[in-house]
């Protein structure tokens, strides 16, 4: 026991019996971020998540990406296996957590999110980019896994209270959808959801070396069963903030060092630099070579500020709309990656970002830097 945890805990049993006196219920709110990887852009959303809301209850949940080791450019998207995509899982558990000490976040609990069943990215990128562990403790790795079960996730929502958990989304659905049909009364549980999710089809996304996705959009595109079911299944209000308020130029960074630049400067930037210095060289530079409007955008970062509602109103230019249509059927795979959906005038619980307000860059600049100084 820490010393002076015992005056501690008198201290604040006193308290608590004073707001009991009163009549007073002081409830944390409660967070819980499904995320992905290996994109660097979840550990500045996982980041941002703590600063903006340091007395919240905050538990990540980690889904990862199907992939493949020692993979030749010849290699199928299809053609993954278990083994390699749970082991760069477990690898970016860890890999998180370390990162997220440089800005004195700890002992946030990463719980299994499960395997994302497709990727549109070849599996030679993640090899030659992300899993140059440089930043790893060797020593750490023995351990090899950071990830909590999935049961105990369950257990801790169905213990909220009903209609109090917010949730974050940065990548598929996987994580979510998976949760909620293992426990489907953990829905009773949920106030909010807020991701970076679907696109308009206003902004051309390119695929390594195809023609450009138009409409479909990655995240929807690694799940679309799961993102199907979540669209549809759930009461609560859903925002879903588009590429097309992600992938604007005002936000963006040239390159790692321009990030690097804007940055406030200390150990977290640095560490933040060296994971976007690898996505840059792999993942960003060689669409660059042909689109010069390919910069970084750290796109997970908005399902935070989505959360928030005095930066989601000062930022973004958000409407209700209907989902019409969210193909999964293997008869509709072309269209997997797709969110269909129209602006309306109805009461409705699903919301879109269509854009940027006037001002929306330099307040999204600004708060970026609030959340990234130490």
């Amino acid at each position: 026991m820490m010393p002076g945890s015992l005056h501690f805990n008198a201290k604040r049993k006193r308290a608590l019996h004073r707001e009991a006196a009163q009549g007073v219920h002081m409830a944390k709110k409660n967070i819980v971020a499904f995320i992905d990887a290996p994109d660097p852009d979840n550990f500045v959303m996982v980041i941002a998540l703590a600063r903006l809301n340091p007395d919240a209850n905050i538990h990540l949940c980690l889904t990862g990406r199907p992939v493949k080791f020692n993979a030749t450019k010849e290699c199928k998207l299809w053609d993954f296996d278990m083994v390699s995509s749970r082991m760069a899982q477990e690898a970016s558990a860890m890999r998180l957590t370390n990162f997220l000490r440089h800005f004195g976040v700890k002992n946030l609990r990463i719980y299994d999110g499960g395997i994302a069943p497709r990727t549109l990215v070849p599996h030679h990128i993640h090899f030659s980019e992300y899993y140059k562990f440089l930043d790893v403790d060797p020593l750490a790795a023995i351990r090899h896994s950071e990830l909590e079960p999935q049961e105990d996730l369950c257990r801790l929502m169905m213990d909220m209270d009903a209609g109090s958990c917010d949730i974050a989304v940065g990548g598929p659905m996987t994580g979510l959808h998976q949760v909620l049909v293992r426990c489907p009364e953990v829905s009773t549980r949920l106030k909010s959801v807020h991701a970076m999710y679907a696109t308009w089809g206003t902004v051309q996304l390119m695929q390594m070396g195809d023609a450009p996705r138009g409409a479909l959009q990655f995240n929807v595109a690694c799940d679309p069963h799961a993102a199907h079911e979540v669209l549809y299944g759930l009461d609560c209000p859903i925002y879903l903030m588009p590429s097309e308020v992600t992938r604007v130029k005002e936000i963006g960074f040239q390159n790692a060092q321009s990030l690097l630049a804007y940055l406030p400067q200390n150990s977290g930037s640095r560490a933040l630099y060296n994971l976007y210095a690898l996505w840059y060289d792999a993942a960003v530079r060689p669409r660059q070579e042909k689109n010069p409007d390919e910069w970084i955008f750290i796109h997970d970062l908005v399902a935070t500020f989505s959360l928030d509602d005095e930066l989601r109103n000062g930022i973004y230019e958000v409407v209700p709309v209907e989902i019409t249509s969210v193909p999964h059927l293997y008869r509709d795979y072309k269209d997997w990656g797709k969110v269909l959906m129209t602006k309306t005038d109805k009461p409705s619980t699903r919301y879109a970002g269509l854009s940027l307000k006037e001002g929306g860059a330099a307040k999204y600049l600004d708060a970026l830097k609030k959340c990234l100084s130490v």
